[in-house]
């Protein structure tokens, strides 16, 4: 004889069936806002020529991209990347800031990527001084906020790499308004030669009796 559900059978598949086609229209719901939304900025690609080194007339051309919210005028950030990296190893904080309001400059520091020039481990004269040209570039566009001329509202955050340019660009451009510099180290040469790595005493034999010897250990695969 066939099969027949009961009445009772019969409800608990139909409101299986009701539950499912529930989940499926929530999540093509889900998916079609995902797709659908649109960011509040836009963004715009910039190749913009630095001094390459204190009085030279050579330029380096710095790869940089310009997000920009969909209310102007507004605040800046300058969002360096850390050191083996490129402007797109920010580009989710830059969009994160961006939504947030913020016009965001992200942009790849000499020597890496597309951007010309020698890295040159975030010398004051050469990557310091290029990210207060880049401030320089963001006083020039109108989407930005002023505090006075030539004088954009401007933060600096980054991390590693990116966290200690943040702080040494603050320390030599006093346009720079607030910094978050993130997991930095504070002392290059020590980063480089970690004589200190331990709390406890140092035997004077070893190849690192303190923070500043001549005979550190020498972080070549970072350096290199």
């Amino acid at each position: 004889m066939p099969r027949t559900l009961s009445a009772r059978g019969k409800r608990a598949r139909l409101l299986a069936l009701l539950l499912v086609a529930a989940v499926l229209a929530a999540g093509a719901l889900v998916w079609s806002d995902d797709g659908d939304t649109q960011p509040n900025y836009t963004t715009h690609e910039a190749i913009i020529d630095v001094v390459a080194s204190p009085g030279s007339e050579e330029r380096v051309q710095l790869d940089a991209t310009v997000y920009v919210p969909n209310e102007t005028p507004a605040p800046a950030v300058l969002l360096p990347h850390g050191f083996g990296g490129d402007k797109n190893s920010v580009s989710r904080e830059a969009r994160e800031l961006a939504d947030r309001g913020f016009v965001v400059m992200t942009y790849t520091a000499r020597g890496f990527g597309r951007s010309t020039g020698t890295i040159a481990l975030n010398d004051p004269d050469y990557e310091v001084a290029d990210a207060s040209q880049l401030i320089d570039y963001l006083a020039d566009q109108p989407e930005v906020l002023l505090d006075e001329d030539g004088d954009p509202r401007v933060g600096v955050t980054g991390a590693s790499y990116g966290g200690a340019l943040a702080l040494l660009l603050a320390g030599h451009d006093d346009r720079v308004d607030v910094i978050a510099p993130v997991m930095t180290y504070n002392d290059l040469a020590q980063a480089l030669l970690p004589n200190d790595g331990t709390r406890g005493p140092i035997d004077d034999a070893t190849p690192a009796p303190g923070s500043f010897a001549e005979a550190g250990v020498f972080k070549q695969a970072w350096a290199g």
